[in-house]
C-alpha cells in the first residue's frame, strides 16, 4: 500500500486533494484511494490536476462509462489537447467526423479545435485515462492540424519491435496544437530489466502503467508503481524504471518538447 511520502522534493501521491495552481512535483500518482465521483452509472477519478514548468494546466483523470453510456456530446476545447488511453472495456471513440472501436491500450489524441465524444456500446463497463495538457506556450491550433492532426488508434494497430529488454511500440511523434513536438511511445519490459540506466533530459515526462509493476527511480529513491498508477517526471530529474515482477510490465512514456526547453538547447 502506498503511504505518502516527501523526501529530495519527490512526492507519492495517495489521496491528496488538488488545486488548479499546484505546481505538481515528481512523483507517482496513485488513484487507489482518491474519491470516486459518480453520476449515473458515470464514474470519474483525479489522478493530478496542477501545472509544471512548461504547462499551464496539466489534469489527469480516469472516467468509466456504464453499458450504452456517453460521456458528452460532441464538444471541443480551444485551449486545450487530450490524450485518451483505454484501459479496460472496449471504447468507441468519435473525434471530428471519425468513430472507431478502441480496446485496452487503444489511444485517442484530440488536438485544441476538434470535437470529441465517447460512448460504451457494450455490454460491459469501460474504463480510459484522460490527459489534458494546457501548455504555457500558445495554443497554434494550425500547427497541430498540419502536424498530422487528431486521430484514434487501436493498441493492435502500433508495430512492435522486439528488444533485448522487451517490446518497444512507437505511438506517434509529431507536432500538435500545443507542442513543437509531443512524442509517445509503448514499451513492454521484461522481468528484471531497466529501461535505462537513470539519466536526466530537460523535456518533462509522464509514464502510464498499463500492465505488471516496478520500481521508478526518482532522484535518489525508488518509488513502487504499478498497473493504474501514472508517473510524472520533471525537468532534469533523475530517473529509471525497473521491473521488478516475476511477470512483463508495460507502460506508454509520453514526452512534450516545448518553445523554452528549445530555446534551452540553443545556448
Amino acid at each position: 500500500m502506498k503511504t505518502p511520502l516527501l523526501t529530495v522534493g519527490v512526492l507519492v501521491v495517495f489521496g491528496f486533494g488538488f488545486q488548479t495552481d499546484t505546481l505538481l512535483p515528481s512523483a507517482v500518482y496513485s488513484g487507489t484511494a482518491q474519491a470516486v465521483k459518480r453520476d449515473g452509472g458515470r464514474e470519474s477519478q483525479q489522478l493530478a490536476k496542477g501545472s509544471t514548468l512548461d504547462l499551464a494546466e496539466l489534469a489527469i483523470h480516469t472516467s468509466t462509462l456504464g453499458p450504452g453510456q456517453t460521456n458528452h456530446p460532441l464538444q471541443a476545447y480551444n485551449d486545450a489537447e487530450e490524450l485518451v488511453v483505454v484501459k479496460e472495456g472496449t471504447l468507441t471513440a468519435t473525434v471530428k467526423d471519425s468513430t472507431k472501436t478502441l480496446g485496452p491500450g487503444g489511444l485517442a489524441l484530440i488536438v485544441a479545435g476538434d470535437k470529441q465524444s465517447f460512448k460504451n456500446t457494450t455490454k460491459a463497463p469501460v474504463t480510459y485515462y484522460v490527459l489534458k495538457f494546457k501548455a504555457k506556450d500558445p495554443v497554434d491550433i494550425q500547427r497541430g492540424q498540419a502536424g498530422g492532426g487528431s486521430f484514434v488508434k487501436d493498441w493492435s494497430k502500433f508495430k512492435m519491435t522486439k528488444t533485448d529488454k522487451g517490446e518497444t511500440r512507437p505511438v506517434f511523434d509529431q507536432p500538435s496544437s500545443m507542442f513543437k513536438r509531443f512524442d509517445v511511445h509503448a514499451t513492454v519490459l521484461n522481468p528484471g530489466k531497466a529501461s535505462h540506466p537513470p539519466h536526466t533530459h530537460r523535456t518533462e515526462e509522464i509514464i502510464l502503467m498499463t500492465k505488471g509493476s516496478g520500481e521508478m527511480l526518482i532522484d535518489k529513491t525508488s518509488h513502487k508503481a504499478t498497473v493504474g498508477d501514472v508517473i510524472l517526471l520533471r525537468s532534469n530529474v533523475p530517473h529509471a524504471f525497473t521491473n521488478t515482477g516475476t511477470t512483463p510490465c508495460g507502460y506508454f512514456a509520453i514526452q512534450w518538447h516545448s518553445n523554452a526547453e528549445n530555446n534551452a538547447a540553443q545556448h
